[in-house]
């Protein structure tokens, strides 16, 4: 009885893992989903000009932006709520900033006088 309980454990070990030998061994790992897809380093300029604008002044000036393009649009609940948050960004912008300056991306302030 003992030994059809190893033989058994043995054989189901073995029906388990065939999978994963079967799989064909990619050198270069990843998913076959990137497989042909070409990519290269961006240049600092294009870095740049995706690493967008955190500052709070700035985020606060987009979501009214939003709110205007909202309300213009018939969606008057949700431009309340974006001004909503772009009055909570206004308010505490210091306290946001300072804390976009501790992580290391904060950017200056492109909708300020």
């Amino acid at each position: 009885m003992q030994l059809r309980k190893v033989i058994a454990s043995l054989a189901t070990a073995a029906m388990l893992s065939v999978p994963a030998f079967a799989a064909p061994q990619d050198p270069q790992g990843g998913f076959s989903s990137l497989l042909g897809i070409e990519a290269q380093a961006l240049t600092a300029a294009e870095m740049q000009a995706i690493s967008g604008a955190l500052n709070a002044f700035d985020i606060a000036a987009a979501l009214n932006a939003r709110a205007e393009t909202l309300s213009a649009n018939g969606h008057p609940v949700l431009a309340a709520i974006a001004t909503k948050l772009a009055n909570y960004y206004t308010t505490n912008a210091e306290a946001i900033n300072a804390r976009y300056v501790k992580l290391g991306v904060f950017t200056e302030c492109k909708t300020c006088p």
